[in-house]
C-alpha cells in the first residue's frame, strides 16, 4: 500500500498498526492514542483559523484530512500542534485555490493564542517580526505535509455530495440536514475520511441524521446492529480493495453521482447501495462516530485529555448529549426484546 498517494484508504485496524505496535480490542482506543489527541488540537487549530479567515467548509476539511495523514504517515514528525495545523491549513488553501497570504494565515495563528476569549481579532496589528519568526518553523512543517501526501493535490470532498443526498432525500433542512452536517464536520476530527471515500461519509452522515428523528423502535435494523458490533474495520481482503478501486478508477469517480440514479431515497432501506457504498462501510462509518461523541458524552470514562477537547468545543456538545442518550435509549430496547 503506496503511503505517498492521497488515494490510498486505510482500515481502521491498519491505522491502529502504524500507530501502535500493540493489538487492541477496544474500540476508542484508536481516539485516545496520543497521536490522535495531538492530532485533535491541530484540527481545532485548522478549524478555528479557518473560520476566521473565512474559508469555505471544503478548505477546513481538507487541511484536517492532512493533520491526520501527516500523524498516520509520517508518526516521526516533531511539529507542534500549531505549527502542523497551521502549515495543514496553508497548503489546505493551496489545494483548494482560497488562496491567502502566509502572513495573514501565521497572523491569525498567532492571535488565536494570544487573543482573549471573546476579543475581535486586529491581524494588521500583529507585527511583522512576530509572523516572520513563526514563518521558519511553519514552512518546515509544510514540506513535511507535502512529503506526507506524496505532492498530490487532487482532493474529493463529501459535502457537496452530502446536500445532493439530502435534497433527494427530501429531509428537513432546518433538522435532520443540519444534523448530518454538523456529524459531517465532526467526522474530520476523526480517521474517518482516512479510511473512507467522501460518498461513504455523505451517506453515513445523513444515515445516523435520518435515524436520530426516528422513533427507537423503527431504527433501521442495519443501524442498530452496527452500535453494538465488535468489528473495528472495513470489509477485510481483497474484494473490499477491489470495490473501492472500481469506485474510483484512478479519478474523483466517488465525487459523481451514478447517471441512473434514483430520482428519490427510501430512507428505511439500505438506499446507499444504489451509489454503491456497502452496508458493511456505512456501518462502520455509524459504529465509529457513535464511539467517538459516546466518549465525550460518559464524562465517568474519559480522560483529561478528552474533555479538555470538549472544553475547547470538540465535539459538537449538543450533539455528544443527544447521540449519547440515543445510543442508551437503543440499548434498552434491545435489552426489553
Amino acid at each position: 500500500m503506496a503511503s505517498s498517494s492521497r488515494r490510498t484508504f486505510m482500515t481502521r485496524k491498519a491505522i491502529e498498526s502504524r500507530l501502535s505496535s500493540s493489538e487492541t480490542t477496544d474500540r476508542t482506543e484508536l481516539l485516545a492514542h496520543p497521536s490522535m489527541v495531538s492530532a485533535t488540537k491541530s484540527c481545532i487549530l485548522a478549524k478555528e483559523v479557518g473560520r476566521s479567515l473565512g474559508f469555505p467548509a471544503r478548505t477546513i476539511a481538507t487541511a484536517q484530512l492532512l493533520v491526520h495523514r501527516v500523524h498516520i504517515f509520517q508518526p516521526s514528525s516533531t511539529a507542534s500542534s500549531s505549527d502542523l495545523g497551521a502549515a495543514c491549513l496553508l497548503v489546505a488553501a493551496k489545494m483548494e485555490e482560497t488562496i491567502k497570504r502566509v502572513r495573514d494565515i501565521l497572523a491569525h495563528t498567532y492571535l488565536l493564542f494570544a487573543t482573549p476569549a471573546g476579543t475581535e481579532f486586529e491581524p494588521h496589528s500583529v507585527p511583522a517580526s512576530v509572523t516572520d519568526k513563526m514563518r521558519h518553523s511553519v514552512l518546515a512543517v509544510e514540506q513535511t505535509v507535502l512529503d506526507a501526501i506524496g505532492f498530490d493535490f487532487r482532493t474529493a470532498h463529501p459535502h457537496l455530495l452530502f446536500v445532493k443526498l439530502a435534497q433527494m432525500a427530501q429531509v428537513p433542512q432546518g433538522t435532520t440536514a443540519r444534523t448530518g452536517w454538523l456529524i459531517l464536520a465532526d467526522a474530520f476530527f476523526t480517521t474517518l475520511p482516512v479510511q473512507y471515500p467522501a460518498v461513504v461519509l455523505a451517506a453515513g452522515a445523513l444515515c445516523l441524521a435520518w435515524n436520530l428523528d426516528l422513533d427507537v423502535k423503527d431504527t433501521v435494523p442495519c443501524i442498530r446492529k452496527a452500535l453494538f458490533a465488535q468489528s473495528q474495520g472495513r470489509r477485510n481482503g481483497r474484494d473490499a480493495w477491489r470495490s473501492l478501486g472500481r469506485m474510483h478508477n484512478g479519478r474523483d469517480a466517488d465525487a459523481r453521482m451514478p447517471c441512473d440514479r434514483p430520482t428519490a431515497l427510501d430512507m428505511a432501506t439500505e438506499w446507499w447501495t444504489e451509489f454503491g457504498v456497502a452496508t458493511l462501510d456505512v456501518q462502520s462509518f455509524v459504529r465509529q462516530i457513535v464511539d467517538f461523541y459516546v466518549l465525550f458524552f460518559n464524562t465517568s470514562v474519559a480522560s483529561a485529555e478528552h474533555m479538555e477537547r470538549h472544553q475547547n468545543g470538540l465535539p459538537n456538545k449538543d450533539m455528544s448529549q443527544r447521540i449519547g442518550q440515543w445510543r442508551i435509549k437503543q440499548s434498552e430496547f434491545l435489552n426489553s426484546g
